[in-house]
């Protein structure tokens, strides 16, 4: 038996607008500058905070941090440990108990050691990538997502303010 329909069609409109905006943004940013703006896990980041952005998990904070953690254990493992099976599962776990002890838990997040470790082989990584992409990424992931946000309350205000009574 199907569920009864969750969302609103503001929502389904804002989380539209709002992923495709964000994607869009980074990728331009990345065309533009000829920098890595981007990364897949933040594709996922998206669906938290368009679509459960209520959740603790889709707060600034655990996507910016939870982001920045899990890449940069991703990049010490790349930089200082012998690539094998165990070593990438071991980093996706620590990634995820860092971001716990931290106060920071971001499901997408967790991909980003797997990300870096899977595609070491032909992606050079080197320390910056902690800022281009994952720390500017996820900040201006947050910043739409927040601008998105305040515009839909701001019409939904607009629109019961100028709600005809009802006779």
């Amino acid at each position: 038996m199907l569920k009864s329909f969750q969302y609103s069609i503001s929502d389904l409109m804002k989380a539209l607008v709002g992923a495709s905006l964000s994607i869009a943004i980074l990728l331009y940013l990345t065309q533009l500058s000829h920098q890595l703006w981007i990364m897949a896990p933040f594709g996922a980041s998206c669906v938290l905070l368009y679509a459960a952005a209520q959740s603790p998990l889709a707060q600034p904070k655990n996507v910016i941090i939870g982001h920045v953690v899990s890449a940069a254990i991703g990049l010490v493992f790349v930089h200082y440990i012998p690539i094998n099976i165990a070593t990438i599962a071991f980093a996706v776990g620590l990634a995820i108990v860092s971001m716990q002890i931290l106060a920071c838990v971001h499901p997408p997040a967790g991909a980003n050691p797997l990300l870096i470790l899977l595609s070491a082989s032909s992606v050079h990584y080197d320390w910056d990538f902690l800022i281009f992409p994952v720390l500017t990424g996820a900040v201006i992931l947050v910043m739409i997502a927040q601008l998105m946000h305040a515009l839909q309350q701001r019409f939904e205000k607009y629109g019961e303010k100028n709600a005809s009574p009802s006779l």
